[in-house]
């Protein structure tokens, strides 16, 4: 795969650039977001511990975001990149995925603090996650958009945002991470996200994550 760009510390993640080779379909997902009906979105506000809205299925994602999204869940394997050995496959429901925005247009303050996400599938309990792939779908964007990463103790990075390349995280019990400040006035965050996932069997619902877990006080010197 062309592009490519993967780092182990704090955590095993990789970056590819110019990932969809359609820049008019990208475009068209990224103007998609406006047509989303408000009824369609999962709304987070100031109240919580990030400011963003997230699509609820995928009957709720327009055609060209829709596309998108099948795209990267066809064309990404994470066995391949991260040398997996279980047998990790996407979720095309895109559960806690699919079109999400940190808005900012409007002074919403958007923004997403550091946290480890749900490890189990919501809809399927011997279902775990491995890994996440976020594409970004924005044009106009920052410094401030970038992914910040902690391992939780001491090591931390970062993965860029930059218009068309596909951010993926290996998810483990310390894969912190998050764009804890609020995004620059005037900008809206567009991500397209799929989650991949492996088959463990029934587990215990009392022994796994079933929410994000959210931190404050890691450093970054």
């Amino acid at each position: 795969m062309k592009n490519i760009k993967k780092i182990n510390e704090p955590f095993p993640a990789v970056s590819i650039d110019d990932f969809i080779p359609s820049l008019s379909l990208l475009r068209e997902a990224a103007k998609s977001f406006k047509n989303v009906k408000p009824e369609n979105w999962i709304s987070y506000g100031k109240q919580s511990d990030q400011v963003k809205r997230v699509s609820k299925n995928r009957e709720s994602i327009p055609a060209p975001a829709l596309s998108v999204l099948d795209y990267i869940a066809t064309h990404f394997d994470p066995n391949k990149v991260f040398g997996l050995t279980e047998n990790v496959f996407p979720d095309k429901s895109y559960y806690a995925g699919g079109m999400m925005v940190n808005p900012n247009m409007k002074n919403e303050g958007g923004h997403l603090a550091m946290h480890i996400d749900a490890d189990i599938h919501g809809g399927n309990l011997s279902w775990k996650r491995v890994c996440s792939a976020i594409l970004c779908v924005s044009e106009k964007y920052d410094s401030s958009f970038d992914l910040l990463l902690h391992d939780g103790k001491d090591k931390y990075g970062k993965l860029p945002y930059k218009f068309n390349r596909l951010n993926v995280i290996k998810c483990t019990e310390n894969s912190w991470h998050g764009i804890p400040k609020v995004i620059t006035g005037g900008f809206d965050r567009l991500i397209l996200g799929v989650n991949y996932w492996s088959d463990i069997g029934k587990q215990d619902k009392e022994k796994v994550r079933h929410r994000s877990s959210y931190r404050y006080d890691l450093k970054f010197k």
